[in-house]
């Protein structure tokens, strides 16, 4: 089996984003309404030497229908949006699933809202040991 290559975050997050534009393809072909109700949710993952940071829009989306969780190196955002109109309420729910980069201290999360945009501020975990392991000759 010299052929055998292990996927990493990377090949799997790729190969879930690929996925994901063919299913939502697939829902245009059949005129299904979109996989994600609000459209492209535009999430955008940064770090600093401290922190990782997240943005996610969800326009039109009241703050008090967002969940936000962490979990290990796992970040979910979920939220229901109601719209009602005289003769009826339609209901249209969204949820985001994002692995983090590195490890993170999950107790310390610092979730806001503002204008349409989601920010989470997740402080990274301090190693205690980094790098590769002294070798004694």
């Amino acid at each position: 089996m010299p052929d055998l290559k292990l996927w990493g975050e990377h090949q799997l997050s790729r190969m879930k984003r690929d996925m994901d534009r063919m299913f939502e393809a697939l829902c245009v072909d059949f005129g299904l309404p979109p996989a994600r109700p609000f459209g492209d949710t535009g999430m955008d993952l940064s770090e600093s030497p401290s922190e990782v940071i997240i943005r996610v829009k969800v326009p039109d989306l009241n703050p008090a229908d967002l969940d936000v969780s962490v979990l290990q190196r796992r970040v979910v955002i979920q939220g229901r949006k109601v719209q009602q109109t005289d003769h009826e309420i339609h209901s249209e729910t969204f949820r985001r699933e994002l692995y983090l980069p590195c490890p993170v201290t999950a107790k310390d999360v610092v979730a806001s809202y503002d204008d349409g945009i989601v920010e989470i501020r997740i402080p990274k975990r301090v190693a205690l040991r980094c790098g590769l392991p002294l070798q004694r000759g």
